[in-house]
């Protein structure tokens, strides 16, 4: 039986999301969410989590290196509070140190390539971000043999 994945990127402006399945192994980004002060649209959320049913939502774990960091570390644990006991869902963390670096060098990329024809979008970023840990958390499940046949 095969599992699908949510991962979120959190931010305080806009928080990006992927969805990734380890029946193909691949990880896509999806849009992204307008968060309020670190606060998103839940019915949005809702409504994404009811459509995709996800095995576990991975969330990304950033580095805390200063008081800011710090300060957004409490919002992603207050998050993921939420996500397990109000929405009862299974929350796992996927380091997502650079991956913001890695998801503007793709992006520009793939403008170059012409798979994207428009300016690139911060929402893109925060959501390719997503895309590329939760590749990795995916990748990382295969590589440990925990992937279900």
């Amino acid at each position: 039986m095969s599992s699908t994945y949510i991962a979120f990127d959190f931010g305080m402006k806009k928080m990006g999301i992927a969805i990734g399945q380890d029946i193909t192994n691949t990880a896509s980004p999806l849009d992204s969410v307008v968060m309020k002060n670190g606060i998103p649209e839940w019915n949005a959320l809702k409504k994404l989590i009811e459509e995709y049913r996800p095995s576990a939502i991975i969330l990304g774990k950033p580095n805390v290196k200063n008081k800011s960091s710090e300060t957004l570390m409490k919002k992603i644990d207050a998050f993921k509070e939420i996500l397990e006991k109000d929405l009862d869902q299974n929350v796992e963390w996927a380091l997502e140190h650079l991956t913001t670096e890695d998801a503007k060098e793709k992006l520009k990329l793939q403008r170059q390539e012409g798979i994207l024809s428009r300016k690139i979008m911060k929402g893109q970023v925060d959501s390719m971000a997503a895309a590329i840990f939760l590749q990795d958390w995916m990748n990382q499940r295969l590589n440990n043999g925990l992937v279900s046949s």
